[in-house]
């Protein structure tokens, strides 16, 4: 299968992707990404484009009077714990991909216009909440998205009827007491007590029967000092709860939000609580998906539906909120290195079919 594009064009996509590749900049930082993206597109085709500070959108205007079509792309890299961002996620790749589609709709009559949305922040979850105000602004009605995905067959189309990708938030809870000597624990007031409840409460939750997948992890606790004569008065304690289901997500997060709240008041203590980096569930409309699945099976490419959603979180979910549409995945190899690991790379091999099966999806 190959695209109606010359290989200069493709040869052009490699490039750019490697040069993303080195430029790898942080969630909420891609100046030089955004800045490279919209000159490709200026020096190499036709599109309108649309500067929205962090982000940008680019337009191929269409013939018809079919409602708009988008597709989105992501640019950040992973900030790793050495303070340097690396592109550990393939949204080089995905750029690439984009920015190909740019290049394949290059004098291409199309029934509707087609709006290339090229997002910022993914990583923490950000940038759909910053961009998807576009799809009411321009009536667009379909959105379409994709992951490269690791531990699959290079090319594959990977789907899912309902949710993609889990709903996530990290959940920080700090407990305020008062000190004491560590002989009289009964004068102060300790928040020890209260977190040992919750973790273990937390495991109880999960534990009970439930029609998707929910989740609870305890990413740290900070509790007091190194002073062996003093209670404890102040306590953190981290976790990231996850779920399939929207209704189940919210359940998890309201029970562990009012179980450390009404705890708080009950032993005298004060209670803050933050949420960090929160996702939505990413959850597909059907029609969408049987699209893909169409699109794919037009253009030679082997589709195969998840076993259960990812466990990792994808703010495209902001989007699907908004409009129909459908995220999806793309085998880059059994082989693969994982996602957000050292040795992961996008595998460059997979682009043209990406570039292909967004092309069917305008065609459609």
């Amino acid at each position: 299968m190959m695209l109606a594009e010359s290989k200069y064009k493709h040869e052009l996509i490699l490039e750019l992707r490697q040069q993303l590749h080195a430029l790898a900049e942080p969630s909420m930082q891609e100046l030089k990404t955004k800045a490279l993206l919209m000159q490709f597109l200026r020096e190499h085709t036709s599109l309108e484009l649309v500067d929205c500070g962090s982000w940008f959108y680019a337009i191929h205007k269409g013939e018809g009077s079919q409602a708009p079509i988008a597709f989105r792309t992501d640019f950040d890299a992973v900030l790793c714990q050495d303070g340097c961002a690396r592109h550990l996620c393939g949204h080089d790749g995905h750029s690439a991909i984009l920015a190909g589609l740019g290049l394949a709709l290059e004098g291409l009559a199309t029934e509707r216009d087609v709006y290339l949305l090229f997002q910022p922040a993914e990583e923490t979850g950000q940038g759909a909440a910053l961009c998807s105000s576009l799809l009411a602004e321009q009536q667009i009605e379909e959105i379409y998205g994709l992951h490269n995905l690791p531990g699959f067959a290079e090319k594959e189309i990977l789907l899912a009827y309902d949710t993609f990708a889990c709903a996530s938030t990290g959940m920080e809870i700090i407990l305020t007491g008062a000190p004491s000597h560590a002989a009289y624990p009964e004068q102060g007031r300790n928040p020890a007590l209260l977190i040992a409840q919750i973790i273990t409460n937390l495991q109880e939750l999960l534990q009970k029967p439930h029609q998707g997948i929910v989740l609870g992890t305890v990413i740290g606790v900070d509790l007091g000092s190194k002073s062996y004569g003093l209670s404890a008065e102040k306590g953190l304690l981290r976790l990231t709860l996850r779920a399939e289901r929207p209704e189940e997500y919210a359940a998890l997060v309201d029970g562990i939000k009012n179980m450390a709240l009404q705890g708080a008041a009950e032993q005298g203590l004060q209670c803050t609580i933050s949420f960090i980096e929160p996702f939505p569930a990413t959850v597909n409309n059907k029609q969408c998906v049987n699209k893909v699945a169409k699109a794919a099976q037009e253009i030679g490419l082997s589709t195969g539906f998840l076993a259960e959603p990812m466990r990792w979180s994808e703010d495209f979910g902001y989007y699907l909120q908004k409009t129909q549409g459908t995220f999806f995945g793309l085998g880059c190899g059994l082989q693969h290195a994982g996602l957000h690991t050292a040795d992961y790379e996008f595998n460059d091999a997979i682009i043209e079919s990406a570039v292909a099966l967004y092309l069917k999806l305008v065609e459609m």
